[in-house]
């Protein structure tokens, strides 16, 4: 798969909190795999972050990877591999341009994200 970068926002108020905490995901392919770095830009509770990392290929085929999960607190940073054995149809992808990357059933502690 050619490379390419995703990027979105995981945005929840918590349970029982009045504290609002947002995580940015940045995801980049690699020949092998796909890397993503969450980054929690507002509050401080722990929380897990969790998404469906899905590319279009030039060629229509989808590339998913389900359910990829990270905790994160305190406004830190933490690394996320997705490898190549969790990217279903990766072998199909093709085409001459590269990948267009979105995110779907975003949440955080189980709850989905606004």
């Amino acid at each position: 798969m050619r490379s390419l970068l995703a990027s979105l926002v995981l945005v929840a108020a918590l349970a029982g909190c009045s504290e609002e905490v947002n995580v940015h995901v940045d995801c980049k392919t690699t020949a092998s795999t796909v890397e993503c770095s969450l980054h929690q830009n507002k509050g401080k509770s722990e929380v897990e972050a969790c998404f469906d990392f899905i590319a279009v290929c030039d060629n229509g085929v989808e590339v998913k990877a389900t359910k990829n999960c990270a905790k994160v607190k305190d406004g830190g940073t933490v690394g996320l591999t997705i490898p190549t054995e969790k990217l279903v149809n990766i072998e199909k992808c093709g085409g001459s341009k590269p990948p267009v990357a979105k995110a779907d059933n975003l949440t955080l502690n189980g709850k989905a994200s606004k």
